[in-house]
């Protein structure tokens, strides 16, 4: 895909200025206005950003709960996920074709009574340190959709369609030297507090990204889910690639499209409904 120019700023400030996009296509994002400097278009090096160092110490947290017959998340086939050619795990319906792709990549969302399971396809996961973000808002009803910010990564701060509960970060290497990276972050104090680390729960190569996260840690037994998916890839004027759905465009507030699923139907992504 051809690369377009987008907006460009500062990494410093907590609020992103919509600007015109010259083409809803492209995938590259703004750091936050308040810089002069350009952002130079430099190759991308697989030195870890140092800013992601900075997460509180994880808070205690249960074991996914078993099986419960008062929890009405439909249960679903479970994938098998090892790292190993996971996307083929998943039934055909829980596929899907992401925006903004670096090469031939996909995307595939599952779950079952106790887990959501996530599989992204992306030569981005070359780099060691190029996370997969997956944002999520549970609950058993969700109030009407509010534009938000998600956590700042290498200078850059996504704007999101709607106000995320749990982000689930991971990336080919969790542990830089300076603390795990892999788990679940909560807004609280800027998208710093990880409330559960999740290294032995994701599954890398390096052309695609797996996990699987307890209920547990999303609510407990949510019925509702908002759902928006990019990787940080960040090589040319700060960009975002591999967008679920393709619609979604963290560099430009609102944030673009995102799913709403009822999690008590089946894991099929024709049941959702796209906003």
């Amino acid at each position: 895909m051809a690369s377009v120019a987008q907006p460009s700023g500062s990494s410093r400030a907590l609020l992103l200025l919509a600007l015109p996009i010259a083409t809803l296509g492209c995938a590259r994002g703004a750091a936050v206005a308040g810089d002069d400097t350009p952002t130079p278009d430099a190759a991308h090096t697989d030195a870890a950003p140092a800013d992601v160092a900075k997460i509180t110490a994880d808070a205690a947290a249960d074991a996914a709960p078993p099986p419960d017959a008062g929890c009405a998340i439909s249960n679903g086939a479970t994938p098998t996920l090892d790292g190993n050619n996971d996307l083929a795990k998943y039934a055909a319906s829980q596929h899907m074709t992401p925006g903004a792709m670096v090469g031939t990549d996909g995307a595939a969302v599952a779950w079952n009574h106790t887990h959501l399971f996530v599989t992204v396809s992306s030569i981005a996961f070359g780099s060691a340190y190029e996370p997969l973000h997956i944002y999520v808002e549970t609950g058993a009803t969700l109030a009407s959709s509010a534009a938000a910010h998600g956590k700042e990564y290498s200078g850059l701060i996504p704007a999101l369609p709607f106000s995320p509960t749990q982000l689930i970060a991971v990336r080919r290497v969790s542990d830089a030297g300076t603390g795990g990276y892999d788990g679940v972050f909560v807004p609280t104090d800027q998208w710093q507090t990880r409330t559960i680390a999740l290294d032995t729960e994701t599954f890398p190569s390096s052309s695609q990204l797996s996990v699987r996260v307890p209920w547990s840690t999303l609510g407990g037994c949510p019925t509702q889910m908002r759902l928006a998916i990019h990787v940080v890839h960040g090589v040319v004027n700060n960009e975002w690639k591999d967008l679920v759905p393709a619609t979604h465009t963290p560099w430009l507030m609102s944030g673009g499209g995102y799913y709403e699923i009822d999690l008590t139907a089946p894991a099929a992504v024709a049941l959702w409904t796209l906003r």
